[in-house]
């Protein structure tokens, strides 16, 4: 369970000793504290910023905070000139543990069902927020000896920025995990977002499914339209299927369930949610939803009806949306999904690698303390590989 370590003093609203309104200053809020100065800046921030990552943009992060249950937890890291406009946010909770290492930690925060941790920063100013923050972090240090990251994009700047900074600094900094998800990239060759055997296989699923059971139709719900119906009807289908029966769908608990119906709403009603339908003979067997920035789509969530399963229907409408994008020519698309999770990755030939790390923070003292957990952590793993290959 997650918790602010007393060792550390930090107070919401801290800052640091800086009155200058060109130098940088950091704050640590609360969700419940903010006023309606900080929630302006914070959209003024997405508006600006937000394009790569619309997980991290106010409304859907200010949802977020809001339903769950560790949100009083977590403190917003902003990066400002002065009072004036938020240069980057980047919510961080603290916490006891490193893995399985007790270790006292910061590590972003991200919701259930946030798809990309990546802090919202303008790009231009990403070396400025990372440079601040570090060094905050450094300063007000008790016992934390790193920063946890998870669920960066490897590839965008606010995530260069970092390792840059790092660099510069002679900062320790660890590489977890990484990991390609399936993607499409703005101006990818149309052919390489599907393969002509996997689109064969797809166009015979189609034939064969109008076949049996009438026209195949892909809708997507127009923005007038209230999207209150189509919220019902997807947690009907997700709840129907697997999901429902171990009980983890969206509606198997209210927190998810209350956020899912959040979001879509606020995102319906703020242009970048979309929300499709396939269905054959007036029927709906699957539905899918996802939000699009100016220049990133997000894969969100999809539901199908396994009575047709047969016809994988979640295939059909998924390879309609690649379609879709790929009639962007300036829009990528992430799927949020791994690449062994299903056959995406035949549909969206691309990638986009999603990477965790650790970044050291604090004393002298502190950074050797994270150098020899690090050891430690390989050491382990080491020795547990070893064993598991005898």
């Amino acid at each position: 369970m997650s918790m602010l370590p007393a060792a550390s003093a930090f107070q919401p609203s801290h800052e640091w000793p800086m009155v200058d309104a060109e130098r940088p200053i950091v704050r640590m809020l609360r969700h419940a504290d903010l006023t309606a100065d900080d929630r302006a800046c914070w959209a003024g921030l997405s508006a600006q910023a937000g394009a790569a990552n619309v997980f991290a943009q106010d409304w859907f992060m200010d949802a977020a905070l809001s339903h769950a249950t560790d949100g009083r937890d977590t403190l917003l890291a902003v990066v400002s000139l002065g009072h004036g406009p938020w240069l980057g946010v980047m919510p961080l909770v603290a916490e006891l543990r490193f893995g399985r290492w007790p270790a006292r930690i910061w590590r972003n925060w991200s919701a259930t069902n946030q798809f990309l941790g990546t802090p919202l920063v303008a790009a231009q100013t990403a070396d400025i927020f990372w440079d601040a923050l570090l060094a905050f972090l450094d300063r007000r240090a008790g016992t934390e000896i790193l920063l946890h990251f998870q669920g960066f994009d490897a590839d965008d700047p606010v995530s260069t920025a970092l390792f840059d900074r790092c660099g510069q600094e002679g900062r320790g900094l660890h590489i977890i995990q990484c990991l390609d998800r399936p993607a499409y990239r703005a101006g990818d060759d149309a052919a390489g977002r599907c393969d002509s055997k996997m689109r064969g296989r797809l166009r015979s699923l189609s034939r064969r499914l109008e076949r049996d059971h009438g026209s195949v139709v892909v809708t997507l719900l127009d923005p007038d339209q209230p999207c209150a119906p189509w919220i019902d009807a997807f947690l009907k289908m997700e709840a129907s299927g697997w999901k429902g029966r171990i009980g983890s769908a969206l509606g198997s608990q209210s927190a998810t369930e209350t956020l899912f119906r959040t979001v879509i709403e606020r995102g319906h009603a703020n242009g970048s949610a979309r929300l499709a339908t396939l269905s054959v003979g007036g029927r709906a067997i699957a539905m899918s939803s996802w939000f699009e920035s100016t220049s990133w789509g997000h894969g969100f969530k999809m539901a199908f009806d396994e009575d047709y399963r047969a016809y994988a229907p979640g295939q059909l409408l998924m390879h309609d949306i690649s379609e879709r994008i790929g009639r962007r020519p300036d829009m990528s698309f992430d799927t949020c999904v791994p690449r062994d999770a299903n056959s995406s990755h035949r549909l969206w030939r691309s990638s986009r690698r999603i990477i965790d790390g650790a970044v050291a923070i604090g004393s002298p003292w502190h950074r050797f303390r994270f150098d020899a957990l690090i050891k430690a952590r390989a050491a382990y793993a080491a020795v547990r590989n070893h064993f598991s290959t005898r």
